[in-house]
């Protein structure tokens, strides 16, 4: 029985792997627009409830039954309560064993402890992620269970020409307890956040969203490649001046202004909105995607090939999680290189807030 759930567990977990691949960009967007940037407690909410749902899916109806052994007239609907109770004791008895060890090992026992562990996380996370109740969470675990029983009975909404999984009142009583207890514990489930306020998670209108800066950079590495494809092809010194003074000159000469920048409209600026000198703008392109590039053509050819990949991920790594990966869940979404450089990106036009959206 314990190899079956592994193997269900292991099923579910991949279906979680690949439809959470399916859900990052809508994710994503969603979060952009209500909130300015992706909250991350209610992102790491959301996928553990997907990973959860998908995993206990795949306990509940896997295997699929092969249809030629189904309707041989088994009993698949069982209607009294504690039956269960009935069913160990008569086990027991059977097998001349007595004992509290007996008890909690007997299939009937282990099996009732499983339903009701199966719904404990549910009740942890509808009181310490979304604030319910005693009532609201005993009844919509109740309602899921019974949800669960009644696709059971119909064949998996009649898919199956008749059910393959006993319906069991006793399943009812045992998810239903197992949320009621996971409400209990919930105070002590650190694991789970609390979801903030919205009013909390958004961020400030003139805040300079990491797509929007994605999208700049994108467009002067298009006017960069045009222009060091015909002028510059095999020079890489040329090539580095040409990032410089397309990041580092002409936003010290401009007071913050990039190409991207100016596409995008947001402009470069100290963290207290004064102009930018040209020394933080050289230390914040250093250890930014300038640096990055400086690395790409002028060092990383010269590493060995063993040394160099190791070096190479390292220096990606880091530009790229610092700079884009880790500043989508702040609020001010500032990478490392501009809290380091005392920096940061300013809307040049008014743009709306993102609206926060109340909880019913």
């Amino acid at each position: 029985m314990l190899s079956s759930y592994l193997e269900n567990i292991r099923t579910g977990f991949l279906a979680f792997v690949g439809i959470g691949a399916l859900v990052l960009l809508p994710l994503v967007a969603l979060h952009y627009y209500r909130f300015g940037r992706v909250e991350p407690r209610r992102a790491l909410v959301l996928y553990g409830l997907l990973a959860y749902g998908l995993v206990a899916l795949a306990l509940i109806f896997l295997p699929f039954p092969n249809r030629a052994n189904l309707c041989q007239g088994d009993q698949m609907l069982s209607t009294v309560p504690f039956q269960w109770v009935t069913d160990m004791r008569n086990n027991m008895a059977y097998n001349g064993r007595s004992g509290i060890v007996a008890m909690v090992t007997s299939s009937a026992f282990v099996q009732q402890a499983f339903n009701a562990a199966l719904f404990i996380p549910l009740g942890v996370v509808l009181r310490k992620a979304y604030g319910k109740g005693v009532l609201a969470t005993v009844f919509i675990g109740l309602g899921i269970s019974l949800l669960v029983e009644v696709v059971q009975y119909t064949g998996n909404f009649w898919i199956y020409p008749c059910p393959y999984r006993i319906s069991d009142v006793d399943d009812l009583i045992s998810n239903t307890s197992g949320s009621l207890l996971g409400w209990m514990i919930a105070p002590v489930a650190i694991v789970v956040p609390a979801l903030p306020d919205p009013d909390t998670a958004v961020a400030s209108p003139d805040t300079v969203s990491v797509p929007r800066k994605v999208l700049g950079l994108i467009a002067e590495a298009a006017v960069f490649l045009v222009i060091a494809r015909f002028l510059f092809p095999t020079n890489a010194w040329a090539q580095i001046g040409l990032v410089v003074a397309m990041r580092i000159v002409l936003p010290a000469a401009t007071g913050g202004w990039t190409l991207g920048g100016w596409l995008m409209r947001y402009r470069m600026r100290r963290l207290d909105g004064g102009r930018a000198d040209p020394a933080r703008i050289t230390v914040r392109e250093l250890l930014g995607v300038t640096g990055l590039v400086a690395y790409a053509v002028l060092l990383s050819p010269q590493l060995t090939s063993w040394t160099g990949f190791g070096v190479d991920l390292l220096v990606v790594s880091l530009v790229l999680l610092g700079s884009f990966a880790a500043p989508v869940f702040r609020r001010d979404q500032l990478g490392w290189h501009e809290r380091v450089a005392g920096t940061r990106g300013i809307m040049t036009t008014r743009t709306p807030a993102p609206r926060p959206k109340t909880r019913a």
